[in-house]
């Protein structure tokens, strides 16, 4: 938006620059994501290698451990599966979602898009990540004392 001065055209911040790059490479990452997850056939999701580097390194499963696996069973329509892969994955990918939709909704009505960052509170941000933690310390925990609460996840 530009408004005109005796001295010229003035433009009017709605946000910084970066703000508005960040934002806009998280939608994109998201949709890329989302487009593989639905490309992706459930057989090889099902039964190929773990792609984490973590868990190949490690054994150990990470906080995102499941996540792929999870998407793709969201993206063909497999919730209940999705979740037991991973709690997160689904709520991640709703998540992605509706950074896309706010997005291409903002970018076709010419409002920047760096207003989503200021939709989120940043304390319930970091709760929701320290739930996630929490939830994957208990995974880790429950697979090292051999319980298989989590068994699809070193399936």
């Amino acid at each position: 938006m530009t408004a005109t001065t005796s001295q010229g055209p003035v433009r009017l911040a709605r946000g910084t620059r970066s703000e508005r790059v960040v934002v806009l490479i998280i939608a994109a990452v998201s949709l890329v994501g989302m487009v593989i997850a639905r490309l992706w056939p459930l057989t090889s999701v099902d039964s190929g290698q773990p792609t984490c580097l973590l868990r190949i390194f490690t054994g150990l499963p990470c906080p995102g451990c499941g996540m792929t696996r999870a998407w793709v069973h969201v993206a063909h329509g497999d919730l209940l599966t999705a979740f037991e892969y991973n709690l997160f994955g689904p709520i991640g990918m709703a998540v992605a979602a509706g950074i896309i939709v706010y997005v291409g909704v903002a970018l076709v009505r010419r409002r920047p898009p760096e207003r989503i960052l200021t939709l989120v509170d940043p304390k319930i941000l970091l709760g929701l990540i320290a739930v996630w933690m929490a939830y994957s310390v208990v995974r880790m925990v429950s697979l090292g004392a051999g319980q298989d609460y989590f068994a699809l996840v070193v399936s």
